[in-house]
């Protein structure tokens, strides 16, 4: 029986393809990935089927981190972390055997108690929760920023932003990391370049760089560090093999530093280790499901009539709107519920999540022609001139996978079976 000391260390590798990663490991030699590949292999299944009805990461690792069914723990939408009524794995373990923790990244989930937090760093889009250090409101300002509106952005915004992140950057104890990054941009300017998606990649990068160096001053027990960059480049970028796009080309092997970092001296004897996808994706074609994403949604709120209202726009087709009052509220809604397009269809789902508060999501999946346009009171709204289609290549099956080298799970397992073998690593 493991004692209180034993070491926990899950790597939440969002949504990767075991198959095509292990052709692109082989392809680029990249040692630790092929390295966790081999680790002894479970299928994971969830009871939800759909995409956005279920089976979406920010319904998924809820019910991984909590051992609840998305039914039993009702969270539906990226951004509902503080609506839990069970106690997530590192708060449970916490109070259960006084273990501490560092949590990096998954998504909706919530601090919880302080008890035994070493470092929390909540994901881009929950806007109800704060990091732990304090000193990471100065490295996520900016990729919140971005990861919100990348598609339109203020360029005086991103500049006070990037200021902040630059300070963070020149602390003594940071500034490895910088020289890290700066090294790494210095070789993808002109190959695949700067952009939102090596960005979205170098996050995750600086993200475990921060990780290791808190790991390396004080006891973590439990460390929780979830990635998402191999998720959002099979979303974008994944082509017929053996083609490999230059993003994904770099993404794969920024993984393969990233599982370096984090396994490469690990002693299995004293850490228990698994490595997780909490569902994978397929590969998809212009045929397939279609992704439309806002350019702007508060220039698009404007030109429906939709103003003084505070916007938290989510990953991919969805937003949560604020108001000043239900009077407000209501009338947002009577304008979003009766958009449709000229073919007739109904544009959005749009729910009253509070008093003041609505969720909307573009609720079309099917390829859109260039001339559509959006009717609502009479008048006409060009579609794309506010809406731009995503062109995915990947999207949401209900199977997933985990490797560990020395957790023993079923050949099968549930998604919201899981947690109750970790807390067993304990008993």
């Amino acid at each position: 029986m493991p004692d209180e000391r034993t070491k926990l260390l899950i790597i939440e590798l969002n949504e990767f393809c075991p198959s095509y990663l292990n052709k692109l490991a082989k392809k680029y030699n990249l040692y630790y990935l092929k390295k966790f590949l081999d680790f002894r292999h479970t299928h994971t299944i969830s009871h939800d089927k759909k995409e956005f009805e279920g089976l979406d990461p920010w319904v998924q690792w809820v019910s991984i981190h909590t051992g609840m069914k998305s039914n039993e723990h009702g969270i539906k939408r990226l951004g509902d972390s503080k609506q839990k009524s069970s106690k997530q794995l590192w708060n449970y373990l916490s109070e259960k055997r006084n273990l501490s923790w560092g949590v990096i990244g998954p998504l909706n989930a919530s601090k919880g108690s302080s008890n035994g937090c070493v470092m929390f760093c909540p994901d881009p889009w929950n806007y109800l929760e704060n990091p732990y250090p304090d000193e990471l409101n100065d490295l996520l300002e900016l990729p919140i920023y971005m990861s919100k509106n990348y598609l339109d952005f203020n360029f005086l915004t991103l500049i006070n932003k990037f200021f902040k992140l630059f300070l963070f950057f020149l602390k003594k104890e940071n500034f490895f990391i910088f020289k890290i990054l700066i090294s790494e941009i210095s070789r993808i300017i002109l190959r695949p370049g700067i952009n939102i998606h090596t960005l979205t990649t170098l996050f995750d990068y600086v993200l475990v760089l921060y990780y290791s160096k808190i790991k390396s001053i004080k006891n973590v027990d439990i460390s929780i560090i979830f990635l998402n960059h191999i998720a959002h480049l099979q979303h974008h970028f994944w082509e017929d093999y053996p083609n490999v796009h230059p993003q994904m080309e770099y993404g794969v092997k920024i993984c393969n530093k990233i599982i370096e970092i984090l396994i490469k001296n690990i002693n299995l004897e004293k850490n228990k280790l698994l490595i997780l996808n909490g569902f994978k994706q397929k590969k998809t074609g212009k045929k397939d499901i279609q992704i439309y994403r806002q350019i702007n949604p508060q220039f698009f709120l404007r030109k429906l009539g939709i103003d003084e209202v505070k916007i938290q726009q989510n990953m991919t087709n969805d937003a949560i709107l604020e108001f000043s009052s239900f009077k407000k509220k209501n009338y947002a809604f009577e304008i979003l519920y009766n958009c449709s397009l000229n073919t007739g269809e109904k544009l959005f789902y749009v729910s009253k999540i509070s008093k003041n508060k609505l969720f909307f999501r573009l609720n079309i999946y099917h390829n859109i022609e260039h001339g559509a346009y959006i009717k609502t009171k009479g008048v006409k709204i060009p579609f794309y001139k506010y809406f731009k289609n995503l062109n995915r290549t990947g999207s949401h099956i209900n199977k997933g996978d985990i490797f560990s080298p020395n957790i023993k799970f079923p050949k099968q397992i549930k998604n919201h079976e899981i947690f109750k073998y970790l807390i067993n690593i304990y008993d």
